[in-house]
């Protein structure tokens, strides 16, 4: 039996690594699960208020009347609301598919490696915020990202995005959940670095490309 305890695998990570691995039952995932729940809610609601990422609506506040401009809003909050289930769903279910189909972990126990992924991964939002309110810095240019050094060699959008999701966070999540399938799977190291990195390069793609294409529709909407 073992009780899973996400900051002890953060701080005591081999000892409780091991004791993961030997365990035929895991306690307390689905008490996590609903705490993490709220907790991705939570942050990108609290996003939402501060109007990050709100460029789409604020345009066409003069050409609306109140109400209709805080139907904007609410269905703003909605779409919000909507993405950080799939963010949610997409990190604790979607990704430990992927890795358990090439690695002899129990799917259960990659759930809770990316638990603490998904901390990490919260935490990168929440950096964002004092640099968007008070910098005025988009998240694909955060001092911790590799953005802003892609933005002085080209201008190109995509190639900046693309950087711009590879950050200090990210790399320390590549780190953590090869350690972790090095400890718990039996599978070759290089092709745990060679799974972990090729899925990583496709997050990468994939959400700069949903960047590239949400600003091409946003200035289709300016005009």
């Amino acid at each position: 039996m073992y009780s899973v305890n996400l900051a002890q695998l953060f701080l005591n990570r081999d000892d409780h690594l091991f004791r993961l691995k030997r365990a035929e039952r895991i306690k307390n995932v689905w008490n996590l699960l609903f705490f993490l729940l709220v907790l991705t809610l939570l942050t990108y609601i609290w996003m939402t208020w501060l109007g990050l990422g709100s460029d789409s609506i604020s345009p066409n506040m003069t050409a609306l009347n109140r109400v209709e401009y805080e139907f904007q809003k609410a269905w703003f909050l909605i779409g919000r609301v909507g993405y950080a289930l799939l963010f949610y769903l997409f990190t604790l279910f979607i990704t430990p598919f992927i890795f358990w189909l090439f690695n002899d972990v129990a799917y259960k126990k990659i759930i809770v490696l990316q638990m603490n992924v998904l901390l990490i991964l919260l935490l990168e939002r929440i950096t964002w915020i004092p640099l968007m309110v008070y910098a005025g810095l988009d998240w694909y240019v955060s001092p911790f990202s590799f953005g802003v050094i892609a933005s002085y060699f080209t201008g190109l959008e995509y190639v900046i995005y693309f950087c711009g999701t590879i950050s200090l966070f990210q790399l320390f999540v590549i780190w953590y959940q090869i350690k972790w399938l090095q400890t718990m799977s039996h599978t070759r190291k290089v092709w745990i670095w060679i799974g972990v990195l090729i899925w990583h390069l496709l997050l990468w793609a994939g959400a700069a490309a949903l960047s590239y294409y949400d600003l091409l529709l946003h200035n289709l909407i300016i005009r």
